[in-house]
């Protein structure tokens, strides 16, 4: 008995051993560590709402790909159709910037997830992100993901929403966001996967339980509005709270993205990043009359 369990503990050390160098090499990829600034910088010129965004005559170009020049410091803003075709002409266009760019940081959105280097493809598993990352790793350039830490934003929402709708809007945001590239087999089970996985943060606690919850407000608070099970926010989120703390959440992450590229830019670095095009059009005024 003990000899088995002896082999079993070997095998173990020898799995996580592989995994560590694995890591190391750079062959499994950890999500990108948060970029905290050192303040959040105040803005004389304001981050446009999302409300005034949906609200513009008519749209813009598609990337949305704005530069900046600082000093010794440069940006490169590269605002993408959201993505996960690697033959999609977008890849272009962030490989084509990174080269003029000659980034020394890259700055992705959301937090990405792990990867199999050589058997996953970055941006069919990540996105644009994926792609940014991928040339960040080749070029052996400090990357970061630029989200704001979720107990942070949580905290600040929670001044302003119930802790319930906060808990229905967070376990919705990553099917909403996910259902552009297709509706999932089975959508309960993952919105379901969202809940256990989004009610685990502190402030979200005990908000939400189960997808027969989220229906029960669906039905009393959005009556009118497609099933959740049909719906995107890829042009906004039904209208109501969901709404108010969408447009909330997005200038919060918004503002930090910001503070943090004044930041780096200040410093002297060259910075690329990548984000929805709705993002980079709606900072770009404010960083103009920020940095110029």
């Amino acid at each position: 008995m003990k000899k088995i369990i002896l082999i079993t503990l070997s095998a173990l050390l020898t799995i996580i051993l592989c995994l560590a160098l694995f890591i190391y090499a750079g062959v499994i990829w950890r999500s990108p560590p948060r970029y905290i600034p050192a303040k959040q910088y105040s803005f004389q010129k304001p981050i446009m709402s999302m409300q005034e965004y949906f609200a513009l005559p008519e749209d813009h170009r598609r990337p949305y790909i704005f530069t900046i020049k600082n000093g010794q410091g440069s940006l490169t803003v590269l605002g993408i159709t959201h993505t996960k075709n690697s033959k999609d002409p977008q890849v272009d266009s962030i490989q084509r910037y990174w080269s003029t760019a000659k980034p020394t940081v890259a700055l992705v959105e959301g937090r990405l997830g792990f990867l199999f280097q050589g058997l996953q493809d970055p941006i069919e598993q990540h996105g644009e992100g994926g792609e940014l990352v991928r040339l960040a790793k080749k070029n052996g350039i400090a990357y970061y993901s630029w989200e704001p830490e979720r107990e942070t934003e949580i905290q600040e929402m929670s001044k302003k929403f119930h802790p319930m709708h906060l808990g229905a809007f967070y376990s919705l945001r990553p099917y909403f966001s996910n259902f552009r590239f297709g509706k999932p087999s089975d959508p309960d089970a993952t919105l379901q996967n969202y809940i256990n996985e989004r009610t685990s943060i502190p402030g979200l606690q005990g908000t939400i339980t189960s997808v027969a919850q989220i229906d029960s407000i669906w039905k009393k608070d959005l009556q009118g509005e497609k099933d959740w099970r049909e719906t995107s926010d890829e042009y906004g989120w039904p209208k109501g709270y969901l709404s108010d703390i969408f447009n909330a959440s997005n200038l919060y992450r918004d503002h930090h993205l910001c503070s943090i590229i004044m930041e780096l830019v200040e410093k002297g670095e060259k910075v690329i990043v990548t984000m929805g095009s709705s993002h980079a059009y709606r900072i770009r005024q404010t960083l103009e009359y920020e940095l110029k």
